[in-house]
């Protein structure tokens, strides 16, 4: 298995730096957090530098809420739409393997149409259709979309791994996929390891963070059922750390004796995790 951890969560004072430990931390790719603060297209030239000097992959681009692509506003949602293909062609140019997206979250929402329809129907139907129509302007290329559920406190749509999976279905696009995070799961699945088996092929990509947000090995989680579930489907992506807080990245310790650690903690429940069939 392949253990990447996000670019926010790294010491350093620039990217280069930050990919150069995550190396000699122990991680085998970095995910490249964007936001208001750091702009994909005017550090490309860096990341791509940094990912061959120092021999680490870029795993995924994770998109910040200024990206959440299903706003109300028609102009604002095309506006989004088109920032978020051109990352899907920046994702290819680094050789990363998709874009994280979320939908849509607070403070943006669309009405209850009930009886007639639920807020939810509204927006499946809706993202359905309009990820449909946006797959067919988008350049060629082998990134992904994956699609991350969050849980309830953060969204009111797509909470759960199996929501995000019937999606990924409607809409039978193959660059669109599901995200697992381990952390959202544990507020909302019943069960870590069945929505990733009944995901299979769907899943495209893993977020992972203890259940106080902390990294692996700093809270309750048992990661050994998801981490044997993702042996019984053969999952082939990366498990990215994201351990973040509305005030920040969350990390125990300082990061250059605890992130080792972490690296060495996840490769030994992975080691110890017993695959099943599915």
């Amino acid at each position: 298995m392949r253990f990447s951890i996000q670019t926010l969560l790294l010491p350093g004072k620039d990217i280069s730096e930050k990919f150069d430990n995550a190396a000699r931390f122990g991680f085998d790719a970095v995910e490249v957090a964007i936001g208001p603060d750091f702009d994909l297209s005017q550090n490309l030239p860096q990341i791509r530098s940094a990912s061959q000097a120092s021999g680490l992959p870029v795993s995924a681009i994770c998109t910040h809420p200024i990206h959440d692509p299903l706003v109300p506003s028609i102009a604002e949602r095309q506006h989004r739409f088109n920032i978020l293909a051109q990352l899907m062609g920046m994702a290819d140019e680094l050789g990363a393997g998709g874009v994280v997206s979320v939908p849509i979250r607070p403070p943006h929402s669309y009405p209850n149409l009930a009886p007639w329809k639920t807020t939810y129907e509204l927006l499946r139907e809706f993202t359905v259709e309009t990820l449909k129509a946006w797959l067919h302007t988008i350049p060629d290329g082998n990134s992904r979309l994956f699609l991350e559920p969050l849980n309830r406190y953060e969204t009111f749509f797509l909470n759960r791994v199996g929501q995000v999976v019937e999606l990924c279905q409607a809409i039978g696009h193959p660059r669109v996929l599901a995200l697992a995070d381990l952390f959202h799961m544990n507020i909302e699945e019943t069960d870590l390891a069945e929505p990733i088996k009944a995901a299979g092929s769907y899943l495209g990509h893993v977020h992972i963070a203890d259940n106080n947000r902390l990294q692996p090995g700093k809270g309750s989680l048992d990661f050994r059922p998801p981490f044997a579930a993702l042996k019984s489907i053969n999952y082939r992506g990366f498990i990215s750390i994201e351990c973040w807080s509305p005030d920040g990245p969350k990390i125990a310790g300082e990061p250059n004796e605890a992130l080792p650690k972490t690296v060495q903690y996840m490769h030994q429940i992975w080691n110890s995790a017993q695959s099943a069939r599915r």
